[in-house]
């Protein structure tokens, strides 16, 4: 028995050698493996998500993590081998393999990863498009000394998306005593001969020019437009423009001095917005480094019938604001808006009230009448202020296949050789002289089914803007330098032009109609306030279109048979020059 026992001990201790070498041949036990020897596989205990909650600008992307704890008590990363849904692909998308997640749309997605038989999920909230890079333009401008500049700047995106920033950007400028520039205006005016860098900021970003006053001598002035004509209570904005010996003009309209020569015909502002006072004409005078120019000014003997306001009835929700607008109408059947010289009042200042330019501002629930009174004579309107407001729905234009285009023409572009023309969108254009310059990742079409689409569509979006009813109708022309507008269809029998500052108040849909021409003098701009987005603005002439010298145009111009001219070193940003007619272009930036 002795000697039995003396060699069973070697033979198990050898057997159980050989067992342990095995497993460790085999990795050393298990690890979540096929079964070894008989051994059960580790399984998953728990799976988590990570990060839990997460944010990202819209165009951004996030990496989630999926981590496995298994039964043995080890901890594996399984990004990889899980399986990947998005509760809302409308929001955001998730790689199934990967768990990258890629921005949609605005708003919230609950991400979900599967493994082992477990799920776990977290949130990915998606914000609104951040601020990635910012351009000031136009790029190193030069003014005379006494002259000044308007400063614009354009913002792209996370979401590849570019838009007007000016009324978000703070500028400064560096050598203050050769050009001093409106903190947050941009505009900037030159005070003695030299340089200065001018710089734009919005949140973290910056960008910045170059303005160079130089010491050109004054030739003359001249005021523009010459000779108009308004109604009693009317305005109508008038400009300076300076020309200078080197060959160089400016717009010097803020910097001079305007004397109306009969007061109790028409009277001027500081900065030449002209007022009807009775019927007449009057001789007003601009004075400007020492130069004089004239213009005589008429006022319709027309006498003033009504007033009305529109819209005739608003609701805004509590600290929401609306744009009334105040129409005179005249016994000669013409019509004129006179917002900026009627009384305006607010029947219930606790409800809501109302600025001289009738703009009006919900303060608690409740109802207030807003009326607008001049020579006389008065209208209202009713402002409802609600702690809760359902917007009413205006769709916007639908531009189908034309909207990637940000210049279109049906029969010819016309582009100044040599220039900087930038164009952030598509071109189209079966005849080109120059192709313009445009940013990576769009294309220029000549010919073609997507140039002839795209033609069609703009048409058929003509077609659902001329159907739309007119809020405002006017029988004649307009100036609407100056004014201030809210949300609407506006339709003109006679021309529309822009002579100063045009301001878009509130956010919504802007259709001008005009059975003329559409025109901006130089140095005009367009201007965007409380939420007004340049996509949402629609021009739509009969006849052409002529953007003048310097201007900052916003909005979608949409010519169904005219030409449109875009003047020199003149910007779109956030907008469209859309034609079946000819396009004319010289150093412009058009984004759309």
């Amino acid at each position: 028995m002795n000697t039995f026992k003396r060699y069973l001990t070697p033979l198990l201790s050898s057997a159980g050698f050989m067992a342990i070498a095995l497993l460790a041949a085999c990795g050393g036990g298990d690890q979540g493996r096929d079964p070894i020897l008989g051994l059960p596989a580790a399984t998953v205990v728990t799976l988590a998500v990570t990060p839990a909650t997460a944010s990202v600008p819209l165009g951004a992307s996030q990496q989630f993590v999926a981590t496995a704890t298994l039964s043995d008590g080890s901890v594996q990363n399984v990004t990889a081998g899980a399986s990947w849904s998005s509760a809302s692909t409308a929001v955001a998308t998730i790689n199934a393999g990967s768990g990258a997640a890629a921005s949609v749309a605005e708003g919230t997605a609950v991400i979900s990863a599967g493994y082992g038989g477990k799920t776990a999920a977290a949130t990915l909230t998606v914000l609104p498009p951040a601020l990635v890079s910012m351009i000031v333009t136009p790029a190193n401008p030069s003014v005379a000394v006494g002259a000044t500049q308007q400063f614009t700047v354009a913002g792209t995106f996370t979401d590849h998306s570019t838009r007007d920033i000016t009324a978000d950007s703070a500028f400064v400028s560096a050598t203050p005593a050769v050009a001093s520039i409106g903190a947050a205006s941009g505009l900037a005016a030159g005070l003695t001969v030299g340089s200065s860098r001018i710089t734009a900021t919005s949140g973290a970003i910056n960008a910045n020019t170059t303005l160079t006053v130089s010491g050109a001598a004054l030739l003359s002035i001249a005021v523009t437009p010459q000779n108009p004509t308004i109604q009693i209570n009317a305005t109508r904005q008038l400009a300076v423009t300076a020309s200078y010996d080197d060959g160089s003009t400016a717009d010097v309209s803020n910097a001079s001095a305007f004397v109306s020569a009969t007061t109790a015909v028409a009277t001027s502002s500081s900065a030449g917005l002209v007022s009807g006072v009775s019927g007449g004409t009057s001789v007003l005078t601009a004075n400007f480094g020492g130069k004089v120019a004239n213009t005589t000014v008429t006022v319709g003997s027309a006498v003033l019938s009504s007033i009305s306001v529109t819209p005739a009835s608003a609701t805004v929700a509590i600290n929401g604001s609306q744009q009334f607008i105040a129409t005179a109408n005249y016994s000669d059947s013409s019509t004129a808006i006179i917002s900026n010289t009627v009384l305006w009042s607010s029947s219930s200042t606790a409800i809501g009230t109302v600025a001289s330019s009738g703009l009006a501002t919900g303060l608690v629930a409740g109802s207030s009448t807003i009326t607008a009174s001049a020579g006389g004579k008065s209208g209202t309107a009713v402002l409802t202020v609600s702690a809760v407001v359902t917007p009413p729905v205006v769709a916007s234009l639908n531009l189908r296949s034309a909207a990637s285009f940000a210049v279109l023409a049906g029969t010819s572009i016309t582009n100044n050789s040599g220039g900087t023309t930038l164009v952030t969108g598509d071109v189209g254009g079966a005849s080109q002289t120059v192709d313009p310059t445009q940013v990576a990742g769009y294309t220029n079409y000549k010919s073609g089914a997507i140039l002839s689409g795209a033609l069609a569509d703009l048409q058929t979006a003509i077609t659902d803007a001329n159907g739309r009813s007119c809020d405002v109708s006017f029988a004649g022309g307009i100036d609407l330098g100056g004014q201030t507008f809210g949300p609407g269809v506006y339709c003109y029998a006679g021309a529309i032009s822009i002579t100063g500052t045009l301001t878009l108040n509130g956010p919504g849909v802007y259709i001008f109609r005009t059975a003329l021409t559409l025109n901006s003098t130089a140095n005009s701009i367009v201007a965007l306030k409380n939420g007004a987005t340049a996509a949402n603005v629609n021009w739509l002439p009969v006849g052409p279109t002529t953007l003048g010298a310097n201007s900052v145009f916003k909005g979608n111009i949409l010519g169904q048979s005219a030409a449109i001219t875009v003047g020199d070193n003149t910007t779109l940003l956030n907008g469209r020059v859309l034609t079946a007619a000819a396009v004319t272009l010289r150093n412009n930036q058009i984004a759309k």
